[in-house]
């Protein structure tokens, strides 16, 4: 056990050397870089690196869009295909190729999602295969998926632009 003083025992300390605790400022008071004297700091985690900031964004993930919709037994291969591609232009994550299902007919959906290790690769990669023709009825159309979350937001709506009456500067 630390041998920690309460503020009741600074107190009759500061008292009996006759230090006046309200003239002195505590937030002055800085300790020797280094040395913690066993106060452990509150702020201790900021220093920490901070592991998640690698993935904090999406900005390592592409969206692969008009992908062949293929049933079960032919996902495999659709899958080996899409990899192929994809890790000329960087390394896939582990784990970081998905391509949803329709569950009611366990067909893929047209569209898989693949993470890079990081967004330069995710960015090359969108560049490079954005328009990539697998056979005719299927171009690719990439894009990164942190931009997909922008087309979400649209309206449904379409609305014309409000337009304001010209006013002479």
């Amino acid at each position: 056990m630390e041998d920690v003083m309460s503020m009741e025992e600074i107190k009759e300390t500061a008292s009996r050397l006759g230090i006046d605790l309200s003239q002195l400022d505590l937030d002055s008071i800085r300790l020797p870089p280094g040395e913690d004297f066993g106060i452990k700091s509150d702020d201790e985690d900021l220093n920490e690196e901070d592991p998640l900031e690698f993935d904090a964004g999406f900005g390592n993930i592409i969206v692969v869009d008009n992908l062949p919709v293929v049933p079960k037994e032919k996902f495999e291969k659709l899958e080996g295909v899409v990899r192929k591609i994809y890790s000329q232009i960087g390394v896939i994550k582990e784990d970081g190729l998905w391509m949803p299902l329709d569950p009611a007919t366990q067909k893929t959906l047209g569209y898989c999602f693949i993470e890079y290790n990081t967004p330069q690769e995710a960015e090359l990669a969108k560049e490079k295969t954005n328009g990539y023709k697998l056979d005719k009825a299927h171009i690719f159309a990439v894009n990164m998926f942190e931009d997909i979350e922008k087309f979400l937001k649209v309206p449904d709506e379409w609305a014309p632009p409000e337009t304001k009456p010209y006013a002479p500067g």
